[in-house]
Parts: C-alpha cells; sequence; structure tokens
C-alpha cells in the first residue's frame, strides 16, 4: 500500500540560521496575513472590489522579503488558495470558520516543495538556509519519493523538520483476534476480552503545581522585559512536556493494538459536546479523546486493520452484553452492571465493550449484505 509519511526531525541552526529562518517564518506570515486582510475586508455591496497582491506584487513592495526562499512564499500563497477553496465548498461536511491572522507567539512554520531541500544522514539543505544539522533517529525508508518538508518552530523555540514521503507500508501479519474497546476517564480502554486495559494517565494534573507556579511567575514579570520572555519559555516547555507525554502514551497504545488485532471496535464519542461540560472539560481534555481516534484510524489503515465506530446514541453501558436487557435507571456513579433479566454481575466498562463488540460486529455484517445499520432500539435489544 503505497501511502504518504511524515518523518519529523529536531534541528539544530546555527545563530545566523536562526536568524534567517525567523525572517522566512516572518514572510510566510506576512503574505498570509495580507491574504486574510482582502479576505475579511470582501464586501458584496461594493462593485469594486480590492484584489490580494501576489508574493511577487510584495517582493516589489517589502525588498527584505526578497532574502527568503521565493518558494516558501508561493506555497503559503497556494495554502491561501486551497483554505478559500475549501471555506466556500458546499459539498464540505463540516463548515470552518473565517481566517485569523497570524501572530510571532503562534507556532510558525513554512513549507517547501521536493526540488527546494535535500536530505541527509546529518544534516538537511534548505534554500537560502544552506546545511542545518539535524538528529536522524529514524531513517526514511530506502527508495521512497520525496514530497515536500515543513520546517516549523514552536512556543519553546525548538526548531523541527518533517519530512513528507511516498512510501510502501507492509500490512501487519493478521492475529484473527477482535476487540471492542470502552473509552473513559476512570480507565482510558477497556477491551472486551478482558486483558487490554489502559489506565487514563492524567498528565496535565500531575504537571499541573509546577505549570501554576511558572505561570504566577509569568504573571509578576513586566511585558516586554527579558525577564518576561524568559518566564514565557519555561511555561511553554511544561506545556510542551505534557503534550509529549501525551502522544507517546497514544502512539503506544495505537501500536499495541494494531499489532495485537485484525478487528477494533470503538464508541464514535462527540468529544466537541463533551469537553462543554465544564465539570469533566479539563478531565476530556487531559485524557485526548480525539487524539487517539486520529492515531488508531491512520495507523489501521496503513497496517490493513479494520476500525468500526459504533453510534454514538448506542446504550453500549445501560445493555446487558448476556441477554440483551437494558437498565434505564442506570448512572454514572454505578461502576458494576447487575442485569435483573439473567443475573449478569460484571463490570460496567467490560459490559460496555462487549456491547460495543457486538454492535459493531453487527454493523459490519449488515454493511456486507446492503442493510440498513440503524442502531438498536431497547426492545430490539432485548429479543437477542
Amino acid at each position: 500500500m503505497t501511502i504518504l509519511k511524515a518523518y519529523k526531525y529536531r534541528l539544530y541552526p546555527t545563530k545566523q540560521q536562526e536568524i534567517l529562518l525567523n525572517k522566512t517564518f516572518g514572510c510566510v506570515r506576512v503574505v498570509w496575513n495580507h491574504n486574510v486582510e482582502v479576505f475579511n475586508k470582501f464586501d458584496k455591496n461594493l462593485t469594486e472590489q480590492e484584489a490580494s497582491l501576489t508574493t511577487t506584487q510584495l517582493k516589489q513592495k517589502y525588498k527584505w522579503m526578497s532574502e527568503v526562499s521565493a518558494a516558501a512564499l508561493q506555497q503559503k500563497e497556494m495554502d491561501f488558495k486551497t483554505f478559500k477553496k475549501n471555506y466556500f465548498s458546499k459539498s464540505r461536511k463540516k463548515k470552518i470558520g473565517r481566517p485569523s491572522f497570524k501572530n510571532r507567539d503562534s507556532n510558525q512554520s513554512y513549507r517547501l516543495p521536493n526540488q527546494k531541500f535535500i536530505l541527509r544522514e546529518s544534516t538537511i539543505q534548505l534554500e537560502k538556509i544552506g546545511k542545518v544539522k539535524l538528529v536522524l533517529d529514524r531513517a526514511v525508508p530506502i527508495g521512497c519519493k520525496f514530497m515536500s518538508v515543513t520546517i516549523s518552530k514552536n512556543k519553546c523555540g525548538q526548531f523541527f523538520v518533517s519530512v513528507l514521503v511516498e512510501c510502501e507500508v507492509l500490512p501487519k501479519p493478521k492475529t484473527g483476534k477482535q476487540i471492542g474497546l470502552d473509552i473513559g476517564l476512570k480507565m482510558f480502554l477497556t477491551g472486551s476480552d478482558g486483558i487490554f486495559t489502559k489506565p487514563a494517565l492524567q498528565f496535565l494534573r500531575e504537571n499541573q503545581a509546577e505549570l501554576k507556579k511558572a505561570q504566577r511567575h509569568l504573571s509578576r514579570k513586566k511585558k516586554g522585559s527579558r525577564r518576561r520572555m524568559k518566564a514565557k519559555f519555561k511555561v511553554a516547555r511544561i506545556h510542551n512536556k505534557i503534550a509529549n507525554q501525551r502522544k507517546t502514551y497514544i502512539h503506544q497504545i495505537t501500536a499495541e493494538l494494531v499489532q495485537e488485532y485484525d478487528f477494533i471496535a470503538i464508541e464514535d464519542l462527540n468529544v466537541a459536546g463533551m469537553l462543554k461540560n465544564h465539570k469533566l472539560a479539563k478531565s476530556i481534555s487531559d485524557a485526548s479523546f480525539s487524539l487517539f481516534y486520529n492515531t488508531l484510524s491512520y495507523k489501521a489503515a496503513w497496517y490493513g486493520k479494520e476500525v468500526v465506530k459504533v453510534d454514538r446514541w448506542f446504550a453500549s453501558s445501560k445493555t446487558c452484553s448476556c441477554c440483551g436487557w437494558v437498565d434505564e435507571n442506570l448512572t454514572l456513579a454505578e461502576r458494576v452492571f447487575h442485569c435483573k433479566a439473567c443475573g449478569l454481575i460484571l463490570d460496567r466498562d467490560l459490559n460496555a465493550s462487549r456491547n460495543i463488540l457486538q454492535e459493531a460486529l453487527r454493523i459490519k455484517e449488515q454493511k456486507a449484505v446492503g442493510v440498513n445499520t440503524a442502531i438498536r432500539t431497547p426492545s430490539e435489544c432485548q429479543t437477542v
């Protein structure tokens, strides 16, 4: 299977290269902000509309923009055209909001096509920047096709390069195993086999005391001072550490799932809606449900494994996984499921994961024969 895959490496530029990189970030930001300004000024009642300047015209207006790579500016211009196409698309399911301006405090990045960089063992040569030192902690597959490279700088002042390649990925060997997963805040994942379980590691709460102290120090610093800049970097480093811990944990879990199981059933949770619950919003954000779903989906597609999402309105926790009886009065505080029909006593999350697996298999079977896959009503569940 041919896929697009990105390999991200840490860059260690010299002081002079840092200046050039920061200049490129700034010029790319000018191109984007100019297009945003013209876009937001559009008024359908006016007969004459202001046209956005091309990168060539912007370089003539601002001579200092000629110091950076022209390809980076052109790529950002094409990115905005792509945004406009998506913004006005009538076939898009979820509409995107109006574009916003970028500033130097946000994450900075720019992209170059494959003709403008050369990747070597310990360096990468970038147009107008030169050879920049990097740590090649994992090799790019031999024979792959280089597509583009994205150079970025996070809020900690760290530089990274992400190399996008087109390569062949071999599917994982089949194990014949299938699993249903119940996702939650107390136990992050509970598998229907009763073996696969993963605790919810609260990385934000673990670092909350250190983060609170750093933010308190930041609030006392004078705006524009060097001490405020240093305190700001310290807060950013703590946030970066938390994000990296989450990513590592999610990647370990998803790698284990696609290695061990061929069929994976999960709930299609409305994470955006769940975040509106102010009592649980911090815990839900800390658990990173969306990151887990996205990571599992693309890894399963890469390695030939199947992921089926069960409708969010399916009563997985309230339904008995043995006979199908539904407990309409089950509360969140009850962690053990008691079936009044068949006498089953089972952990609430384990019972839910088994129901999720059964429902996903039903969906798969009915899709294969072209039958409507709507969720079952409680009366239908009781007849199982």
